[in-house]
């Protein structure tokens, strides 16, 4: 039992949380449960009335006056307004239709409240997405970071509802209540401890609940994890024929979602009709006991009927409760996700750069991806001379791609610092930096959209022109113009209707359209033919001429026109300087993998 109400409880302290990262009108929640209220109140005057309407439809009205207690006064008061059956119907109606207004207004604000609050909640995740540490997305499964915001984001409008609900059933329930305890004592202490002998049963469901909510949420996203493997994958599961393995693991997956949740739909369906039948026996108990007590008949009736109109609302609060102890799991997840205690974030810097004047240093850095494992570099110190084509060469893990993610600031150095014609990197304003770079990788991701949109993903204001002159210097502007559709031609997110060459020139287009002050060629021409990247790169240095690129390649011969090359073994620098100077010292990395590689070429 205190199991689930520390399970209630949690949910409505994660909602509350919640609510706090996404702040309502002040005016929401109390014109909620105003109405609400009120609705029951309609009701409760209502049902007297009806009472009135059978007793003047019976021509009984000397029989309604006679009644003791509240009821009797409450019924000689409308006795004495309404001299009808007729205008009692009237009223009745009228208080009917009151009710029903009151719901659709209630309904209504709490749909557009809920719908503001899952509006904020998935801005405010993405937002977080985009600005926590890159780190952050390393340690994090993707299909648990698109459960959150695709799916559970959406739950936080349901938990809001829950909670006016819950709010405006308890005092729907104190309201009724008090009617009945002003008709008759002894049938509203009858009626309470029956009912609380209902609610203590129906709690029962709250544990195995939020036990298969928080199934739910797991096998979610292992489902997730399996459409993201078939779709990304889509190319090596065809390629090496396991279109039958994956199948059959997305169908297991598939299965214990639909277990799950079969499982979740039989408790929630055995709530309403538990709760109905358990209301239904305290019905028989109260008739039973104003029977034997000898209560007269109108206040009976009344206090059944108010029992009977009590049912909905002892109903939707249990269902109320037992919803939020089965998505406090998923309100959990949530509110860890917004939380900013526990992330790092990029720091946005305080140094204005409209331009790279002299260098760029490392000095001494050293940075381990985890705290605790082997470092990535060690104690590397070099320059990038601005203006200069710098080579970084190397075997794979040497630290290359390390550094280009240091200086697009996705990282921080462990030890020793990065400068900037002299400043910290970390001191410069973010944005600023990153303007002045362009990058170009092996890998290009290619989003949903046209030619043109996935160029311009650099520079949003890229005009046409500048767009259709990127793709010439890149080399890929004929191979554009043979599509049905040209540069207005529909590029998929994994872009198959380019070779893995092709999609490196789009990416090279991408860099080029920025003109930027510093531009990162990673690899960004492996797929090319050798003719075809000289070709490319001269173009690339004619476009950029004076400005400063950082060239890596595992193809030393391609970084003998560099000014500056830097090898890297085992994440420090082996050896540095212009390629004459390095290919004159046999001693060298650089040397000695240039001259096996000559010696193969002519074998």
């Amino acid at each position: 039992m205190k199991r689930q109400r520390a399970a209630r409880r949690a949910a409505l302290a994660e909602l509350w949380r919640l609510l706090k990262v996404a702040p309502l009108p002040r005016w929401a929640t109390p014109l909620l449960i105003v109405l609400g209220v009120a609705s029951s109140l309609a009701e409760t005057v209502g049902i007297t009335l009806v009472l009135l309407f059978f007793y003047l439809a019976m021509g009984q009205v000397e029989l309604a006056t006679s009644t003791s207690g509240i009821l009797g006064e409450a019924l000689r008061h409308a006795t004495s307004w309404f001299h009808s059956s007729t205008e009692t119907a009237l009223v009745v109606l009228l208080l009917i239709i009151v009710r029903g207004a009151l719901a659709f207004a209630n309904t209504l604000i709490s749909a557009h409240v809920g719908e503001q609050i899952n509006e904020v909640a998935r801005n405010r995740v993405h937002l977080q997405y985009l600005s926590t540490s890159y780190s952050f997305f390393q340690r994090h499964d993707e299909a648990y970071l698109m459960e959150v915001l695709g799916t559970e984001t959406w739950l936080i409008s349901g938990a809001y509802s829950n909670l006016t609900r819950i709010i405006v059933s308890s005092c729907s329930i104190v309201l009724f209540l008090s009617f009945l305890l002003a008709l008759s004592v002894k049938i509203t202490v009858m009626a309470i401890a029956a009912s609380m002998a209902v609610s203590a049963g129906m709690r029962h469901l709250s544990r195995p609940m939020q036990e298969l909510g928080s199934g739910v949420k797991l096998v979610h996203q292992r489902l997730g994890e399996h459409m993201l493997m078939t779709l990304q994958g889509m190319r090596t599961i065809r390629a090496y024929g396991q279109e039958k393995v994956h199948q059959e693991r997305f169908e297991g997956a598939s299965a214990e979602a639909r277990r799950v949740a079969l499982g979740l739909a039989r408790l929630s369906a055995l709530v309403s009709p538990l709760t109905e039948v358990g209301y239904l026996v305290v019905l028989c108990l109260v008739i039973a006991s104003a029977n034997m007590w000898g209560i007269g008949f109108a206040t009976s009736l009344t206090a059944v009927a108010l029992l009977y109109r009590l049912q909905p609302h002892m109903r939707e609060l249990e269902t109320s409760l037992l919803y939020m102890a089965q998505i406090e799991p998923q309100l959990r997840s949530i509110r860890l996700m917004l939380a900013k205690d526990d992330k790092e974030y990029p720091k946005p810097g305080h140094l204005a750069i409209d331009r790279l004047g002299d260098r760029i240093s490392f000095r001494n850095v050293t940075f381990r991806y985890d705290a605790g494992s082997d470092p990535a570099l060690r104690d590397v110190s070099f320059d990038i001379p601005a203006g200069k084509i710098t080579a970084l060469v190397g075997a794979s893990g040497a630290g290359k791609t390390t550094i280009v993610n240091l200086l697009l600031g996705l990282y921080s150095a462990t030890e020793g610092c990065i400068l900037v014609d002299g400043r910290p990197i970390e001191d410069l304003r973010r944005p600023e930096w990153l303007g002045l770079l362009a990058i170009a990788g092996q890998d290009v991701d290619l989003v949903e959209g046209t030619v043109i949109d996935n160029v311009r993903m650099s520079k949003n204001d890229a005009s046409e022109a500048e767009i259709l002159h990127a793709l010439r210097v890149a080399g890929i502007s004929e191979i554009v113009e043979a599509l049905p559709d040209k540069y207005d031609s529909w590029i998929g997110q994994h872009g198959t209707r380019f070779s893995g060459g092709q999609r490196q020139r789009l990416g090279l287009a991408r860099a080029i359209v920025r003109k930027p002050e510093f531009l990162i060629l990673d690899e960004a021409m492996s797929a090319l033919d050798r003719s075809l990247e000289d070709s490319v790169k001269r173009a690339i240095q004619q476009q950029l001429n004076g400005r400063t690129l950082l060239l890596i390649t595992h193809r030393l011969e391609s970084v003998l026109d560099a000014d500056h090359v830097v090898c890297l073994e085992g994440g420090r620098v082996c050896a540095e300087g212009p390629p004459a100077k390095l290919l004159a010292d046999s001693s060298n990395l650089f040397s000695r993998n240039l001259r096996l590689g000559a010696v193969r070429a002519v074998r």
